[in-house]
């Protein structure tokens, strides 16, 4: 290929093993392609990401102050800010989202979150505690429980946007302990109907076309929805008594369930044995074989008489 010509010096350049390109530019400009089919992919601007609205007058205002462009494990461009703030371009909804930021220094897990060792979100967290300890201590303007709960959501929705699911299975898990100390019903409750799906009888009925009754999807980054319910969000539940009644309904709803999703699959395995059986009892009473040496038969005997 020859060279490109990108009017500015390239700053950042990363390739992944799918033949994709990023180059970030001095003057902010970010693009994306397909070396193979030689198409551009994405092709943005930095700007809005680094627009500071607390410094209007400061001597570098407008200055694009990146310190990391790069593809994540995911696949999707992955650009860290000297302020620490990451951010993830979501293709899809061709936007970006911010997965780390500063935003909670008075949530309990701003600095004692314990992601699983060599998790990418993990790692962001790591770097935003760390720039944190340097800032003048903040005061406390919000409730602590506040904070907490929307740091531990805004954390659950970084590690599903990441596609990490060692990192939001964590997350969860953290979540619904919160959630259980403040005896919190109705997002419990939230939680555990997603997680546990409609009724056994219209679960997959991923023919629906209407857009405000999307199918419900069993799994959720590679693990099922169910094994996590019963494994993982109903335990953790267990720690308050006050959620017990809830925690028994959900009980309750889940074995029910997984009993008629038991009761539904070996109908379909002894259907198959059961119609082979009765298709073997059909050939033999109407074998061609049998009819024609009836009929020799009878003719012999006429013949002889």
């Amino acid at each position: 290929m020859p060279a490109m010509m990108m009017g500015s010096a390239a700053v950042f350049i990363d390739c992944d093993d799918c033949w994709k390109l990023l180059l970030v530019t001095k003057r902010g400009l970010m693009y994306i392609w397909d070396l193979y089919n030689r198409t551009c992919i994405l092709q943005d601007s930095l700007a809005s990401l680094v627009a500071s609205a607390d410094e209007p007058s400061a001597k570098d205002a407008g200055t694009v102050k990146v310190i990391s462009a790069k593809f994540s494990r995911c696949g999707s461009p992955l650009v860290l800010l000297a302020s620490r703030h990451a951010f993830l371009y979501d293709m899809s909804l061709k936007c970006w989202l911010r997965i780390a930021d500063d935003c909670f220094p008075a949530s309990n897990f701003a600095s004692s979150f314990s992601f699983p060792q060599g998790g990418e979100l993990g790692k962001l967290q790591i770097d935003i505690g760390k720039f944190m300890a340097r800032k003048p201590i903040w005061s406390r303007v919000t409730d602590d429980g506040l904070q907490t709960r929307a740091h531990l959501e805004t954390q659950l929705a970084a590690s599903l946007a990441l596609k990490s699911p060692q990192e939001y299975r964590q997350c969860l898990l953290s979540y619904i302990r919160f959630l259980a100390r403040e005896a919190d019903e109705s997002r419990l409750r939230e939680v555990c109907e997603s997680f546990l799906g409609p009724p056994v009888g219209t679960v997959g009925s991923a023919s629906s076309t209407d857009p405000k009754d999307p199918a419900w999807d069993p799994d959720v980054l590679g693990m099922k929805k169910h094994k996590l319910l019963r494994e993982d969000i109903l335990p953790s539940m267990a720690s308050n008594r006050k959620v017990q009644r809830l925690l028994n309904e959900f009980m309750d709803l889940l074995s029910e369930y997984e009993a008629a999703e038991t009761k539904a699959d070996p109908m379909d395995v002894t259907r198959q044995p059961a119609t082979e059986a009765n298709d073997k009892v059909n050939t033999s009473a109407t074998d061609p074989m049998d009819v024609t040496l009836q009929l020799a038969t009878e003719a012999n005997d006429k013949v002889s008489t």
